[in-house]
């Protein structure tokens, strides 16, 4: 695969994920049925992710562009465990063993996504900046007591 297609999949994914979070934390403060039924999308996209950082890895892209999908991959598997597959209550009361990993895997994938945008265009990082700014306040929201 040429450069430009491997960043073109980055990008794309990128916003692909922002897009699914977003209606993901539009549907858990509105629509919490909906959240219910397909919020283990946002978990699923870590398969997707795997494949994507071993194309990255053998694209011989950097560091930081084959980290994104992995760490996004870790969460999604970190989450899709402790929230579906043997669910823990770890957010009220807070458990910090499960809070701390997975609020810190959760913003770290979210940075390794937005970091290297600013590198592959000004416009892709100015609009993942925007949409992870209201995925971040609706999720802020939906944790509203």
């Amino acid at each position: 695969m040429t450069n430009d297609t491997l960043q073109a999949l980055f990008v794309v994914f990128a916003f692909l994920m922002q897009v699914l979070l977003i209606i993901n934390f539009v549907a858990r403060n509105w629509k919490p049925s909906f959240e219910r039924k397909y919020g283990w999308l946002i978990y699923a996209m870590g398969i997707p992710g795997i494949t994507l950082g071993i194309l990255f890895l053998a694209g011989d892209q950097p560091w930081y562009i084959v980290a994104a999908p992995f760490v996004y991959s870790i969460w999604g598997a970190f989450g899709y465990f402790v929230d579906i597959y043997r669910p823990v209550q770890w957010r009220s009361p807070s458990r910090w063993s499960v809070f701390i990993p997975y609020v810190a895997l959760f913003m770290a994938s979210q940075f390794f996504f937005w970091i290297p945008l600013w590198y592959v265009g000004l416009g892709y990082w100015i609009t993942y900046t925007a949409m992870y700014v209201i995925n971040t306040g609706l999720n802020i929201y939906s944790h509203r007591r």
